[in-house]
């Protein structure tokens, strides 16, 4: 249930903060999110980078077809990748993967301060 509440929160904390500042600053939001509100690793990992790659091909997508594809489409003219939706998608996954990273840290930050669980043999 928090991993929704944390999808949720950085798709929103997400999309107001590209409208104001740079790319980076959804890194610092999927670190604050993972610092405060996961309990699991794996929740870090799929919450982190579901939300930014959804957000950046939602973003990329709406950006595209507002201005009729032209700058994706000269994007695609000098990358090796001759797709515009290829090039979006490719986008969505690296911003996923800085997402995902991000929370990761974030979580792991939180745990540094817990004392690990004994194991008995």
């Amino acid at each position: 249930m928090k991993a929704i509440f944390v999808f949720i929160v950085i798709m929103v904390l997400g999309a107001v903060a590209h409208l104001f500042l740079p790319w980076w600053s959804i890194a610092v939001v999927c670190f604050l999110m993972g610092l405060a509100f996961v309990d699991k690793a794996s929740e870090a990992l799929f919450s982190g980078f579901l939300a930014v790659f959804i957000l950046w091909l939602a973003v990329a997508v709406y950006k595209s077809i507002e201005n009729n594809f032209i700058l994706i489409d000269r994007m695609s003219a000098l990358l090796p990748i001759h797709n515009s939706w290829a090039i979006m998608f490719v986008s969505a996954l690296l911003g996923g993967l800085v997402g995902m990273l991000s929370t990761l840290s974030g979580y792991y930050l939180q745990t540094i301060r817990q004392k690990p669980k004994r194991k008995f043999n």
